[in-house]
């Protein structure tokens, strides 16, 4: 795919028509400035930020990405210190679904190469109450051999089928509607309640509930069938050398463009201007835009003054949008001694949690073992101290994998809801936002537009935020001034 044909791909997923079905799209590239060259300013230079700013400035627009970090990528982040022997692990967005076009799209076009997610061989862990099995890869765990409290029928099924008896019915409902018909209003009852309560409502058993819901029983319905859709495609890729290698391949074309150390402070609409002030070491300096793209993080936007205020209603979404927290603690290892007995190094435990062993591709003898952490548990490892995390997660990985203490080398951990440029993992919504919240999230207010993964269809996904930088690129270019 040449320059050309990838900005017309791009442009056609501006104009809100990718719903994977490239094929049939014939749009002409909305890349072509029309009228004069407009400033805009971006506000952030996470995945959502480079795309709008790659799509502007190939439009001949006047792009200024105000970055606070002194690296572009945002939640899109690769962990490579302070691990030894080049390896490497994800702090933030882990997966690329076969099925995200746009995101492979990207991929291909910076010619980054892609390897598989998970190890297509060897066996997993599950750990439940205590009682560990070793699981060959696509089987399920034998109950007869583990002290759970399922119904009669849920034994019947196993852990492998109350998925299917549940909710893989609802996943095709939600499979069969269009990405670009997102949020889905023919399903809209879906959105009326929490994946919990509709379990309870359905029989489910409270270990049944706790298995499929993973800590996020709170959370709606309709949202988490959206996302269990994405994450049960065909395949489940990552980039080699890291996923961060997109979005610093994205922002080298604009470095002239990005204003690193840079944190917003304070934003002014006028009536034929934007004002955007921003700290360096303790320096006050403002940018001034005929328009603003926003790809900060609600939870974020929230300390930083407007002048005039929001509308009500986008004030509100700003104010009550739920970031859920995410922490993950990482084990190197001398060896990766799992695999002695052909094990993956993945484990399934019965704490809201994913247990990840990304090194299995890498080259080397060490190793890593990780956890990624959700909800209330999240909230708690993030308010303890690295060492207790670090010691908490160690007894955990010593029972999934014997001899984890012996290989153990060091360790790292990561908070979303601690970092100041994040305050949470990701988008989730609850029961009922998708009336009071979902429809004024990436409405835009005045000259000021906004991108991120939660103004998307694909809520915590990399597919999300590159759709919603070109979505804003595209109402940015179409405005008249």
């Amino acid at each position: 795919m040449d320059r050309r044909e990838f900005l017309r791909f791009s442009s056609m997923a501006a104009l809100g028509l990718y719903a994977g079905r490239l094929e049939s799209l014939q749009v002409e590239s909305s890349a072509v400035r029309q009228g004069a060259a407009k400033r805009v300013a971006i506000l952030g230079a996470g995945i959502a930020g480079l795309a709008a700013g790659l799509e502007l400035t190939q439009a001949g627009h006047e792009v200024t990405i105000l970055e606070a970090q002194l690296r572009p990528g945002g939640r899109v982040y690769t962990l490579r210190a302070p691990f030894s022997d080049g390896l490497h692990a994800e702090a933030g967005a882990g997966r690329i679904p076969s099925t995200h076009r746009l995101t492979l799209e990207y991929v291909k076009h910076f010619k980054l190469e892609l390897d598989p997610f998970y190890p297509q061989s060897g066996a997993n862990v599950f750990l439940w109450r205590g009682q560990r099995q070793i699981v060959p890869y696509g089987q399920d765990p034998d109950l007869t051999k583990l002290n759970v409290n399922l119904t009669a029928e849920e034994r019947k099924l196993g852990f492998g089928g109350l998925a299917k008896k549940y909710l893989e019915p609802l996943e095709d409902k939600v499979r069969a509607r269009p990405a670009d018909e997102w949020p889905m209003p023919t399903l809209a009852e879906m959105g009326e309640i929490s994946l919990g309560d509709y379990l309870r409502q359905q029989g489910a058993s409270a270990e049944a509930i706790e298995y499929l819901c993973g800590g996020l029983e709170n959370d709606s319905l309709l949202e988490l069938l959206h996302d269990k859709v994405n994450e049960h495609a065909p395949m489940l890729w990552k980039i080699r050398g890291g996923n961060d290698r997109l979005p610093h391949a994205m922002a080298e074309p604009l470095r002239e463009n990005i204003r690193y150390g840079a944190v917003v402070v304070r934003i002014v609409q006028k009536q034929d201007r934007v004002e955007v002030t921003y700290t360096n070491t303790g320096s006050h300096h403002t940018v001034l835009a005929d328009y603003v793209i926003c790809t900060l993080p609600f939870t974020v936007l929230r300390g930083i003054e407007v002048d005039p205020h929001w509308s009500p209603n986008k004030a509100f979404a700003i104010q009550n949008l739920y970031m859920g927290p995410a922490a993950r603690v990482y084990a190197q290892t001398k060896t990766r001694f799992w695999e002695a007995d052909a094990r993956n190094g993945f484990a399934s435990v019965d704490q809201p949690m994913e247990i990840w062993s990304p090194t299995f591709n890498q080259p080397g003898k060490r190793g890593i073992v990780m956890s990624y952490i959700y909800e209330d548990l999240a909230v708690r490892y993030s308010g303890m101290s690295e060492e207790a995390q670090v010691q908490q997660s160690l007894d955990l990985f010593e029972q999934v994998h014997p001899g984890m203490r012996e290989n153990f080398e060091g360790s790292a951990t990561w908070s979303w809801l601690n970092h100041p440029y994040s305050k949470g993992g990701f988008m989730l919504i609850r029961p009922g936002e998708f009336r009071t919240i979902l429809p004024y999230v990436a409405m835009p207010e005045g000259r000021i537009h906004f991108a991120g993964e939660h103004t998307s269809p694909w809520l915590g996904w990399i597919q999300g935020a590159l759709e919603s930088g070109l979505r804003t690129a595209r109402e940015v270019t179409t405005r008249s001034r």
